[in-house]
């Protein structure tokens, strides 16, 4: 038997045990699901998984699909993931932690492939409480998000200089006319001594 074929049969009889427990029918669209899902890498949303099952001529309703992962969540063989607004299932085949990073502003999601971040998150170990999957979540700026915000900033920065220097060019234009006011009214002050001294003048021969 290879190890795929031991998962799968492993996780039916997880599945099975919890129907059971739960007094919930062991349904053939159930396990054909559950087989679906099993042949799916990575994280899946509703819409695929229905393809899925499109492609296998086993078609089933968005709402028996959403229960069935629902029923998987809570049987611990299925992940609910809050990455947006849609729901996205990823498979839980072993008690490994999982890891990704979600850019807040693009929503991409990213696998974090490291070492130290699993082994962190192994190394906890809460009394009186049985951990069945780890699953763990850091939210960020991606580096494309990261290149575009700075070509903003730089741009609004820019934009900031060129108001700067147009204020500046604004002033200087205010003060050359304010200086030929000035100018004009003492042009006008000395217009009035000199009629004043001619009057005074005239009076005075």
């Amino acid at each position: 038997m290879s190890e795929k074929v031991g998962i799968r049969k492993e996780v039916e009889r997880k599945f099975r045990l919890f129907l059971m427990a739960n007094e919930l029918r062991q349904t053939p669209e159930r396990f054909a699901i559950l087989d679906a899902i099993y042949s799916i890498q990575g994280y899946f949303t509703i819409e695929f998984l229905q393809d899925i099952m499109q492609e296998r001529r086993f078609p089933v309703s968005s709402s028996t699909l959403y229960r069935t992962t629902q029923l998987l969540v809570q049987a611990n063989l299925l992940i609910q993931h809050p990455f947006n607004a849609t729901a996205v299932f990823e498979r839980i085949e072993d008690k490994k932690p999982k890891s990704y990073q979600i850019c807040n502003n693009c929503h991409k999601i990213t696998r974090i492939a490291s070492q130290e971040v699993a082994e962190g998150i192994m190394a906890y170990h809460p009394r009186f409480f049985s951990i069945n999957h780890s699953v763990a979540y850091v939210y960020g700026t991606c580096p494309s998000c990261q290149k575009e915000m700075n070509k903003k900033i730089k741009k609004l920065e820019k934009e900031k200089e060129r108001q700067k220097e147009r204020k500046k060019e604004r002033e200087k234009e205010r003060q050359k006319e304010r200086q030929k006011e000035r100018q004009k009214e003492r042009e006008k002050e000395k217009q009035k001594e000199k009629q004043n001294k001619k009057r005074y003048e005239k009076r005075s021969s």
